[in-house]
Order: structure tokens, then sequence, then C-alpha cells
């Protein structure tokens, strides 16, 4: 029988349940240990963890190599408030004088939607997110993200600000004209009674003065070895065309659907990237300001809440070639899922820590774009051509503009 023991830098040992023919990584895992945070030993040899699989007489002994509690993510302290029937919990970690605790409260269905309800309101006021009378372009792709926002302006808008708004819905390839997507958008944008202005693949063909069709360039994109770009092309592309309704039709502010996750996930690819990122949940430059509305809450609560509130808006089709992103946008999903699980809430410190920072980053250099006219931020260390944005000087590259 194998017999695989934990020995943490407090003291401590622990027997891990291991069944012959599993590999080590995985019991690790299952455990809540580090790899990089242990050395192991199989019948007294050092050996990779990587490459150890469970034999059936075994000793393994794992030795926590730096002096930490590991318990802190493995065993917190914990306290639960109940509720019958529960449909979600909310567990955020507490920082009190250096001890940690998470507190977790168990949410009903009316609960649940209370909470997420609550939080969206508190949220946009607490950091004026909403400003009375500004009017506001909401970046409306039927996606539930957006979907959301719109259903909670239409729920608890009485409690907001009052600000004119009309919705952009952009097509002009497979997956942003999905039928069950643009329902959707439709659907909502009735629901909360605003327009629904619809931008399509030859007012995209317009502004990037293009001399293909969008939908052909952007196969040549997916088809081809410049495959890892079509997500920031995708992006650049949809933000552009809301800042020029925006601007052609005098409004100040433009609303995205952005979650808190896709937010945490930005944090990280700026912080492993080094590239200017502006604030959260407001960034102001090139004479707009971008909101991120549901900035406090994730991809996972926007889901249930639509399930509960308007299941009819759920049901959009499966993301195409288009919306699907290269590996590095996957790993800062992953990286962003796994923090919230290691460090509920994070999400609250790292969007105040970002908000310090800003306070003492160097100003922003702004360039405006000379040919599909959008404003970007220059980057440190970064050649980027005379007054040419990188989504166009890649669309000139590739001979699409």
């Amino acid at each position: 029988m194998a017999h695989v023991v934990f020995h943490d830098k407090v003291g401590g040992s622990e027997t891990l349940s291991a069944t012959p023919g599993r590999p080590l990584t995985e019991v690790l895992t299952a455990y809540g240990i580090p790899v990089n945070a242990v050395l192991t030993t199989q019948n007294g040899k050092i050996v990779p963890e990587e490459t150890t699989t469970v034999g059936a007489d075994d000793v393994i002994e794992i030795r926590q190599v730096r002096h930490y509690d590991l318990d802190v993510t493995r065993k917190p302290q914990r306290t639960v408030y109940g509720t019958p029937d529960p449909v979600y919990v909310k567990t955020v970690m507490f920082d009190v004088n250096g001890q940690l605790e998470h507190r977790s409260e168990q949410f009903d269905r009316e609960g649940f939607v209370r909470y997420v309800e609550e939080t969206f309101v508190q949220s946009i006021l607490s950091h004026s997110v909403l400003r009375p009378g500004e009017s506001v372009v909401i970046g409306l792709s039927g996606g539930r993200d957006s979907v959301a926002f719109v259903k909670l302006l239409e729920r608890v808008g009485d409690r907001l600000p009052k600000v004119p708004m009309t919705s952009v819905t952009i097509t002009g390839l497979p997956d942003w004209d999905e039928p069950a997507t643009f329902e959707a958008a439709r659907a909502s944008a009735a629901g909360l009674g605003i327009d629904q202005v619809i931008v399509t693949a030859q007012d995209i063909e317009r502004v990037f003065k293009m001399r293909r069709p969008f939908v052909e360039a952007m196969n040549s994109v997916v088809s081809g070895e410049h495959r890892h770009y079509n997500m920031v092309v995708g992006h650049h592309v949809l933000r552009r065309m809301l800042e020029n309704y925006a601007q052609e039709h005098g409004a100040s502010t433009v609303a995205f659907g952005f979650n808190g996750d896709d937010l945490v996930a930005s944090m990280v690819t700026w912080i492993t990237s080094g590239y200017r990122m502006g604030g959260i949940p407001v960034r102001e430059f090139g004479g707009l300001r971008y909101i991120f509305p549901l900035y406090r809450i994730t991809k996972k609560e926007l889901m249930l809440y639509l399930e509960l509130v308007a299941p009819e808006l759920n049901r959009q089709g499966t993301p195409g070639r288009f919306t699907t992103g290269p590996q590095d946008r996957s790993i800062a999903y992953a990286l962003a899922d796994h923090l919230y699980g290691l460090w509920p809430g994070i999400d609250y410190y790292l969007f105040e820590s970002f908000a310090n920072m800003q306070r003492y980053m160097f100003p922003f250099v702004e360039q405006k774009c000379r040919m599909c006219e959008g404003v970007y931020i220059l980057q440190e260390g970064v050649q980027n051509p005379p007054d040419l944005c990188d989504v166009c000087e890649f669309f000139g590259k590739m001979g699409f503009s």
C-alpha cells in the first residue's frame, strides 16, 4: 500500500490519499499543494514531481521548501452565512491585521438576484460611472455580458443617474451575426426601450479605408500564420466603431460589458507585458469616457443572473473562430479564474490598488491614427509607425487597406 506524506513548514504532517498508478502532480493538485512549493523523495530518492507516478508499495515524502503557512489557501479559516436551497455562494477573503478569513454568504434565487442588482447599483454610484445627462453609447453584441448589462439597467435603472442611451450592435462577421446572439441583443434593447443601431461590414470598411471586404480579410487572418491577431483586430474594430458612432452623434461616453474576470484577466496581461492600460472602472482619453459598469460582477454571476431573471436571453450560440483567441489569452483567463479561487474577492483589492497606481504613473501620451482616426496610447519601448495604430499598420502590411 502506498504511503504519501506531506510535511509542511509549520511543523505539521499529513497523509495524502493516493491510489497506485496516479501521477503525483494530480495528487498535489487535489490537495492544493503547488509543485513549486515542494521537494519530493520516492523510496528515499529525490524525484521530480512531474515524472513521478505513485507505486503500490511506495513511500513518498513531500516536503515544503519555503517557510510559510500553505494552509491559508488549502484550509482557510471560514465563516459561512447559510440559507435553505442556495443557488450561489459568494466568498470574499478579509484581511484584518494580517489574519485572513473567508466569509461566505449563501444566496437563494431571490437573494442572489438582489445581490447582483445591489452590487451593480452601488458599483456605479460609488465611482460615478454614469454621470447625469451624459449621452451613453452601449456596445450591445448580444453576448451574455452586454445583454445582462442592459437587463440590469431595465430592472434597476430608476436607482441610477438618468442618461440618454443608444445601443450599437456591430455586425459583419459570422460570429457577430449569429442569429440567437443577434436576437438577444434586439430583445434586450427593446426591453429597456432604447434604440438599437446596427453597424455593418460596409461601415467598418469605410472607417478603416479597406480595399478588401472585411469578412474576406478576417478569413485570411484566422486561416493563416497571423491568426493570433484575430482577437486584437476584432476588439479594436469593435471599439473603434463604437467610438465612431459616439463621435458622429455627440455622445461623450462609451459603455462596455466587460465583467470582473475580463478585467482581472486584462490586468494579468498588463502586469506580464508591461503595456499601458487605462483606469478601471472609468478611463478617459481621446475626448471620450470609457466605462465598465460590470466590473464588480463575474461572468459566472452574470450567466446565473440571466438564467434566473431572463432565461430567454441566455441562449446564445456557440462561439466561432472569429471570437476564439490565442492560447496566451486563455492562460490569462485561466489565471484569473484560479486567482478568484485562491483569493476570493481579489478583484476588490486589484482594482483599488490599480487606481492608486494610476496616480503616480507617467501621464499617457495619446496618438491619433491617420487611417481609422482612433486614439491610442503610445507604449514605452514599442516602435509604433508615426500616426498609425497597430491594427491599421497590420491591415496595411496584409494589403487589406
